[in-house]
Parts: structure tokens; C-alpha cells; sequence
């Protein structure tokens, strides 16, 4: 029991105050060291595969990693989804797993596997620690695994703890330890330049704010073309071209300087274009069209204020114009919309979300519509799991990036997403702000029907594994309060009403039925 107070109470020093719980056996010296510890949070889920996609989101919503704790076993591999969302997203996440001592390794023993590296390359760094050993060791292992986790480069990491019976034995208080200070490296480019007058900016996600490379669009008069989770639409400029990915669709004027600030674009429109220099605090490249010129790692923000370029007056005001035309054009093209569809929901939301709530959207065509269709006049801060863009966990993560955030949520999901991740619908029962999950149903993968293989007499059923459910049942199981809305009776004012009506409850599934699959 020692050996995990010394881990736990270390974790916590370094930060790491919230621990996330599966049931287990092995894992019992862990989960009584959290759960004992007065500086510590715990929450506990019985899915582990949504306990670390809940982990995740508290990380992405509080810039600090959240501490996973399950048994041996199937437990662990559960986890596989979310470390590698983690590592591909750059989001920081521990994992602390049980596991039986060297002695009962290949004999038999029950719940026991190999559980040495079983993220294979999706973690930044992973330990197998000795059921016992010095104080010092102990303590020494969480704060390295803490810089792995947080400096530079932050991602998931793994500590395999061994334990031996007895798992449980009553303790006195410890004596607390102390934080080993720690200072992040920032890497500060070299001076840049170009020649380019006529340059565009793609602004992708960014780990930091995006006022630095608004002001470098400012004083260079280039456009910026904002992916929906750089957050740059929380801070309105008028360099922001906001419907780039329409004109980009046309012939539209051709840039001499292309570059990539941050990670990847949403809009494929974008990810077309040739890509003169990228430039990421993190190691990824961003380069799967294979044309890079140039790529830098460095801090952005020292970056953008040693950037220089040329400026040519007439740049900008012919995006501003073409952006402007393409808005009215995009605008009458709603207004006129029949029967509803999930842009029109989308565009309609837009005045209704309240300033103090975050936005999550889910994958397939909730962030690409709304990275289309989505300009909220405020909100507080946009998120999504686009590391590898998958469609599990994302209730899950929702709820972990309320938590972390300390801040109401709205997630707007769709139908296959949310049959992914029902079981984390009992995370809902455990925000501590308000939590709206409006779900998209059009029975079926929608995002498919966009790929030619649409025209395939077996698409339904075999592509866009259409289905007949709708989600009301689901959530009176789990105590959730539930509307729907039919295709006809939609309305944004409607929708968002639960959003704002936080004396009612903290939690809400609105489901909104729309152009089934044909």
C-alpha cells in the first residue's frame, strides 16, 4: 500500500489532481491511495474504454492530464482507443495499470497478461514498475512520468504498476511529498522571410491561443482560412475568410505563398493545396498531399512575431469580396432549404448558443458541417477528437471536456457516434455544469453517401449500416431527459431552450430526426 501512496501522492503534487476509475481487484492499492488522498478528485465509470475517453476530455478541456486507473486484463486494452487519440491529438493522459507480479506471469494465473508496451508506439513514454522498492523510486518514476506526459510535446503515458497480495489493509495518514519543479522548453525559430506578397494562411488547432497569428494576418493583409477548432471564430478579424472552403470549390485566385500554421484542416478544400511552409509545436507532419517545402517546429507564437513578408493592397479586399458574395449566396440557400437538413440546424444554432458554453462536435458530418455552417457570435472554445477522427468515445469525451473546462457544454453528435458510446451516457449523471447532447439522426452513416460508393445496391445496409433506432429509450435507461424533434417541428430557439434552462437539471439529450438514408 506504500507504493501506491507514494505514486498517487507524487501525481498529485505534479497536478494531477483528477482520478478516473474502472471496478477491478488489482488495482485496489491504487484506487484507496486516490480515493483516500484529501487533495485528489476521483470519478469512477464502469466502461473503460469510455472511463479514457472521459480521461481525454479532461485533458483537452483543463491543459492537464487526467489519471486513468483499471485492473489487469481486457481492462487495459480497452484503453487502446483512447491512448491513441491521445497521442495523435498531442493531449496529455496517465495511465496507471494493475497487474499481477512477475510470479504469476505464464502460469495460469488468472486476468494475467503480457502488459509491458501494450500501446506498442502510441504513448510517449512507458514504465514497468517493481511491486516494491524504495520511496524515492516511487516518487521519482511519477514525476518523470508527469514530464512526458506534459513538456513539449504531451501525450499519453503509461505506468504498469505490480502489486502482490494483500490488495487491501487498513493505513494511517502518510506525510505528504513535494513537487519537483519542472520548466517546458521553448523552442524560438530563427528569423523568417519571403518574397510572397499574395500569401494565405491555414489556420488548423492549436494548442494556444490564435490572437498571434491574427495579428501576423493583419500586418501582412493575407487571409486567414480558420479551421473550426483553432478557435480563431471566437475572436472575429476581418483577414478571416469564412468560407474558404466554398470558393475554393471555384476558380479561386491563385496564392504564391501557402502557409500552415497548427495541425490538420477539416475542410478537405484545404488540405489540397500545396503547403510552402508548416510550421507546428508539435513533431507531426502535415503533409499528406507529400508537396511540403518547408517545415518548422517551434513555438507559434515566437514564429508569428518574427515572420516577414510583402503585402499587396488588392489581396485581401478580393477574398473579403468573393467571401462576402458566397455568404448571400450560402444564406438564401438555407432560408430556402426543404426539408431540413443538419446545415440549416447548423446555421440556425449559430445566435442561440450561449456565450459561456464550449462546443463539441463529433465526427463525420457534424465538424464539417459546422466547420461550413457553424459561427456562434461567442462561445468557449470549440473541441472535437480529430487526432485520428474516430467515432468512439465522443459522449465520453464530452463530458470529460465539460469537467476539465469547468463549463457547460453542448455536443452536437451523430446517430452512429452516439450508438458507439451509449454506455457513457452515465457520465451525464456526473458533470458538474450542464451538458446538451443534440443528436443528428438520420438513421444511417450520412457522411458515406457522399463517396461514390453511394450508387452500391448494397450501400445501406453494408456502408451506411442504416438502422431504425431512435434514442429515447436509451436515455430514460439512464435517466436522461429527452426531446425530439421531427423533421418539420424544428426549431433553433427550441433546441437550445434546455441549453440555458440550468435550474431544470445538468443534463439533456435532444434528438433531431432528419432526411433519412434512401
Amino acid at each position: 500500500m506504500n507504493e501506491s501512496f507514494w505514486i498517487i501522492d507524487q501525481l498529485v503534487q505534479q497536478g494531477v489532481t483528477h482520478f478516473c476509475i474502472a471496478p477491478g481487484s488489482r488495482s485496489t492499492p491504487l484506487v484507496v491511495a486516490a480515493t483516500e488522498h484529501p487533495k485528489a478528485t476521483t470519478l469512477v465509470h464502469f466502461d473503460e474504454r469510455g472511463l479514457g475517453f472521459y480521461a481525454l476530455g479532461f485533458g483537452k478541456g483543463a491543459k492537464r492530464p487526467a489519471a486513468v486507473i483499471v485492473t489487469s486484463g481486457t481492462a487495459v486494452g480497452n484503453l487502446l482507443p483512447s491512448v491513441m487519440e491521445a497521442f495523435h491529438s498531442s493531449t496529455p493522459l496517465l495511465i496507471l495499470t494493475a497487474d499481477r507480479p512477475p510470479e504469476l506471469h505464464d502460469c495460469g494465473a488468472n486476468q494475467t497478461c503480457e502488459q509491458v508496451k501494450p500501446f506498442t508506439s502510441f504513448v510517449r513514454w512507458q514504465a514497468n514498475l517493481p511491486p516494491s522498492l524504495n520511496e524515492r523510486y516511487f516518487r521519482s518514476i511519477a514525476t518523470q512520468a508527469i514530464d512526458y506526459a506534459t513538456k513539449n510535446h504531451p501525450g499519453p503515458v503509461q505506468l504498469n504498476c505490480q502489486f502482490r497480495e494483500r490488495l487491501y489493509a487498513s493505513t494511517h495518514p502518510q506525510p505528504q511529498g513535494a513537487p519537483v519543479p519542472h520548466f517546458p522548453t521553448r523552442l524560438i525559430p530563427s528569423p523568417i522571410q519571403t518574397d510572397a506578397a499574395r500569401g494565405i494562411i491555414l489556420l488548423g488547432a492549436i494548442p494556444a491561443s490564435p490572437l498571434p497569428i491574427l495579428d501576423l494576418a493583419r500586418r501582412l493583409k493575407w487571409p486567414v482560412f480558420a479551421d473550426i477548432l483553432s478557435n480563431a471564430r471566437n475572436h472575429p478579424s476581418l483577414e478571416q475568410i469564412r468560407h474558404f472552403d466554398t470558393l475554393l470549390n471555384q476558380n479561386s485566385p491563385s496564392p504564391d505563398f501557402v502557409l500552415h500554421l497548427g495541425e490538420r484542416m477539416t475542410a478537405k478544400e484545404a488540405l489540397d493545396y500545396p503547403i510552402d511552409l508548416h510550421v507546428s509545436s508539435y513533431p507531426f507532419f502535415q503533409d499528406p498531399m507529400r508537396c511540403l517545402a518547408t517545415r518548422i517546429q517551434c513555438d507559434i507564437e515566437s514564429f508569428c512575431a518574427q515572420f516577414t513578408a510583402k503585402t499587396d493592397p488588392s489581396w485581401l479586399p478580393l477574398w473579403q469580396s468573393l467571401d462576402h458574395t458566397a455568404h448571400d449566396t450560402l444564406t438564401r440557400a438555407l432560408q430556402n432549404n426543404t426539408p431540413f437538413t443538419e446545415a440549416l440546424f447548423l446555421h440556425q444554432l449559430s445566435q442561440k448558443i450561449p456565450p459561456d458554453n464550449a462546443v463539441f462536435l463529433s465526427n463525420g458530418m457534424q465538424i464539417r458541417n459546422a466547420d461550413k455552417f457553424l459561427f456562434p457570435k461567442s462561445c468557449n472554445g470549440f473541441f472535437g477528437n480529430r487526432g485520428l477522427s474516430g467515432i468512439d468515445g465522443n459522449i465520453a469525451t464530452a463530458v470529460g471536456i465539460a469537467n476539465g473546462l469547468n463549463s457547460p457544454l453542448v455536443a452536437i453528435l451523430g446517430d452512429q457516434t452516439c450508438l458507439h458510446d451509449l454506455n457513457s451516457l452515465a457520465l451525464l449523471g456526473k458533470t458538474k455544469h450542464p451538458v446538451t447532447l443534440i443528436i443528428s439522426n438520420n438513421f444511417g452513416g450520412g457522411i458515406f453517401s457522399h463517396l461514390p460508393i453511394a450508387a452500391w445496391p448494397f450501400f445501406e445496409t453494408h456502408v451506411a449500416a442504416a438502422h431504425p433506432w431512435s434514442f429515447e429509450n436509451a436515455a430514460k435507461m439512464f435517466g436522461v431527459p429527452y426531446r425530439r424533434f421531427p423533421d418539420l417541428a424544428f426549431d433553433a430557439s427550441s433546441v437550445i431552450e434546455l441549453v440555458t434552462a440550468r435550474e431544470t437539471n445538468h443534463r439533456f439529450l435532444q434528438e433531431l430526426i432528419h432526411r433519412p438514408l434512401a
